[in-house]
């Protein structure tokens, strides 16, 4: 013990006196609550004993076990808490000692052993402590969980865990730091994507459905960030000098193909939907720029295998749209409710992909779309369900992707076949019958009318054949310069009313005085909008008499204090004389008194020695 604890001068850790014991245990230890202070600072007492065998085997125990007690909190919360964040601090001696100590890994990882669901609070804890040990033992994490039998089925067996997942993500992201090179290649053999892709059996569930999709969701991201090294998911990663393993063998034909058969079987509803948001999401990996060239891709077989079997099957998709799948609620509402129809979330999840597939700018796709009548479904789908804000948006996407692309064929079917100007015209007519009658209102997708309108009006100026379809359609140039021109004109109104006039420093006085007139004359008719009678003038007079009133008050005010603070100066100085004046007579007073005193006591002291005598 120092010198200064042994004379009291620094208070002793409650950590410190037990540690000074002969005998204590972890539990001691644990309901300390410096315990973990002393842990970060690695206290030179503490530290040896956290490092045993058996003491990390009795925190790895608080970690992975449930209590057959729930009703000591201790035991539940505070000793699992408290184990974690010892087992993941950055003391390297204690991740030393468990990697020293095999069997602690196999505690950890035993964890996964347990049928789902797993206890979502030691699944965060468990997961939490194999990622930081993952991080600081790379090769050695990586080799011991080679070791292991079926440990990526135990992944997958925990879909539903988020904790879980997200470990095995950032065992994917190994692949980034040197020493996990080949991980990828290693899940790859384990067939991490087909036992994914076998989770979308539609008797499986949509929770199962959701997970997995979600997971390969994530796991596209997580390899798209690791061939652009930023960290995102944004795609168009096809030009990459390295090429994820994992994505490889998600897009190769025989997954496709198993995927699409789970989408597309009779029945599959739960399937359609997760199935295409994987679809969706490797769509999105598959595009290409204007200004690639395409005299590789002039047919569909030139195509990848995932955007070459959509095709092929692009007409289930279309059929879907207009005979799509009912649940057995959705038929029990229709025959309650009569000839009520909704769009779905089928429906709207085909749309969805649609949008992403024409996105991915390959001219030969056009063809697709062209060969099954895809606009006009989707156009129709438009009109006939006015509510669905999300069908619209999603439409007004695709407008804008094929007006904005290179492909003339398909541009020139969306005005044709399509007829999307002869359907703005009669939505926008329909709109004016409906907004004019007895407590009308505008059709609730007439904004994106709008906005697909202002789209076709800028392609226009740059695309001869938009242009050519636009200039020969007399109702079109109606409805721009009534309807469209007057919503254009309330859209670009100012909210807050006139921007106030600003006027720059070097403005020559002709400049000034028609910018004055102009503010006067706005100023005026503001005031007559308010059932003000005068003019801008009349009101600066008003103003102008109110502005010299309340300045000769101001004057006089401060005439009438500097008289007053002169006076009150003047006061104060003739006092201070006489005060001087006080001082002085007092001062006389009293040495004259103190004169008469001492005389009288001069005339004592001689009459009391007369009488001694």
């Amino acid at each position: 013990m120092s010198f200064w604890r042994t004379f009291g001068f620094t208070t002793i850790s409650p950590v410190e006196t037990i540690l000074d014991r002969d005998h204590y245990t972890l539990e001691e230890l644990l309901d300390e609550e410096e315990l973990l202070q002393e842990t970060k600072a690695q206290n030179k007492k503490l530290i040896p004993f956290l490092t045993k065998a058996e003491t990390l085997e009795k925190l790895m125990h608080y970690i992975t076990t449930e209590p057959d007690d729930i009703s000591d909190p201790r035991r539940r919360l505070k000793y699992p808490f408290l184990s974690c964040e010892i087992l993941g601090s950055d003391v390297w001696r204690i991740s030393e000692s468990i990697y020293e100590n095999e069997f602690l890994l196999d505690k950890l990882y035993g964890f996964l052993d347990l049928p789902p669901p797993l206890n979502p609070l030691l699944a965060t804890y468990v997961c939490r402590v194999a990622s930081v040990l993952l991080t600081r033992k790379i090769p050695q994490t990586i080799k011991y969980l080679k070791q292991r039998d079926e440990i990526i089925d135990k992944f997958i067996r925990h879909l539903g865990s988020s904790a879980v997942m997200d470990l095995l993500l950032k065992l994917i992201a190994c692949e980034d730091t040197s020493e996990g090179k080949g991980v990828l290649e290693w899940l790859c053999s384990e067939n991490l994507i087909s036992r994914l892709i076998g989770k979308f059996e539609p008797a499986l569930g949509t929770e199962v459905h959701e997970n997995a999709a979600q997971a390969i969701v994530d796991i596209i991201c997580v390899s798209n960030s690791s061939n652009n090294n930023n960290g995102l998911c944004n795609g168009n990663n096809n030009n990459s000098s390295f090429r994820s393993p994992l994505i490889a063998q998600l897009e190769s034909e025989e997954t496709v193909n198993q995927l699409l058969s789970f989408i597309l079987a009779e029945g599959a509803t739960s399937t359609l939907v997760n199935g295409l948001t994987v679809v969706i999401e490797l769509l999105k990996r598959n595009t290409i720029d204007n200004s690639v060239s395409q005299e590789n891709y002039k047919q569909i077989s030139d195509l990848p295998p995932l955007l070459r079997l959509l095709s092929e099957k692009f007409h289930h998709f279309t059929n879907i749209l207009i005979n799509p799948p009912l649940t057995e609620q959705q038929r029990i509402n229709q025959r309650n409710r009569g000839d009520l129809e909704s769009l779905g979330f089928y429906r709207l999840k085909v749309v969805e992909f649609i949008v992403a597939f024409v996105k991915t700018n390959y001219d030969v796709l056009g063809e697709v779309i062209i060969t099954h009548n895809a606009l006009s479904i989707c156009l129709k789908l438009f009109f006939k369900f006015e509510y669905n804000n999300f069908l619209h948006s999603y439409v007004e996407q695709l407008i804008e992707i094929i007006l904005k692309s290179n492909n003339q064929p398909l541009k020139l079917h969306l005005f044709e076949e399509a007829n999307l100007i002869g359907l703005i015209v009669e939505a926008s007519q329909a709109n004016e019958v409906q907004n004019q009658s007895p407590k009308g209102f505008r059709k609730p997708f007439m904004g994106y009318i709008t906005s697909i309108s202002s789209h076709l009006l800028t392609v226009a100026n740059q695309n001869k054949l938009v242009a050519d379809k636009l200039n020969v359609n007399e109702e079109w140039k109606r409805y721009i310069d009534t309807a469209f021109k007057d919503i254009q004109q309330i859209q670009t109104r100012p909210l807050g009313g006139h921007k106030p006039l600003t006027f720059s420093d070097n403005i020559n006085e002709e400049e000034e005085d028609m910018a004055d007139t102009s503010a006067q004359a706005v100023f005026t008719q503001y005031l007559a909008q308010q059932g003000y009678a005068g003019t801008y003038q009349d009101v600066d007079d008003d103003y102008d008499d109110d502005e010299n009133e309340a300045f000769d008050a101001e004057n006089d005010f401060d005439q009438q204090i500097v008289l007053q603070n002169d006076e009150k100066a003047s006061f104060q100085l003739v006092g201070d004389d006489d005060e001087d004046d006080d001082d002085e007579d007092r001062h006389h007073q009293d040495h004259h008194d103190e004169n008469e005193d001492h005389h009288e006591a001069e005339q004592q002291q001689h009459h009391s020695i007369s009488s001694d005598n």
